[in-house]
């Protein structure tokens, strides 16, 4: 929608100005919108794995990820970890040289996809082992 708008301004100002314009529009990622479903369901069966402090809705950013590409073809959701360095003064970004994570936010989020699958498993398969993380 963006792109059509931007267009026809160019256009516009183009035809009433007697000018010639081009708009070199370049795509990123498309949008990486989760699935409420299943979001829910991880959210809700994250609140009792252990390290887990808070689960709360993030607000929306616009950064690039591929990972919208994999929510176009299959139901899914996408998470931040909270694996901040807690006390630090200043965070930085994803790729700074300065980037640093506290890497127990891995392993909780391993965990989180560790119970989500097997949950997942559990409650969409005909077998009736239990696997417990």
């Amino acid at each position: 929608m963006i792109e059509a708008e931007m267009k026809r301004v160019v256009s516009a100002t183009c035809e009433l100005s007697g000018a010639k314009g081009i708009l070199h529009y370049r795509r990123g990622y498309p949008t990486l919108d989760n699935h409420e479903k299943e979001t829910l369901f991880v959210a809700e069966l994250a609140k009792d794995i252990p390290g887990v402090e808070v689960v709360q809705e993030s607000p929306q950013v616009m950064g690039g990820e591929d990972f919208s590409y994999y929510l176009q073809q299959v139901k899914g959701t996408f998470f931040f970890t909270g694996a901040e360095i807690k006390g630090r003064e200043e965070s930085y970004p994803h790729h700074h040289p300065k980037f640093d994570i506290d890497e127990r936010g891995l392993l909780i989020a391993a965990k989180v996809l560790g119970r989500a699958t097997l949950t997942y498993m559990q409650e969409h398969s005909k077998s009736e082992k239990v696997v417990e993380l």
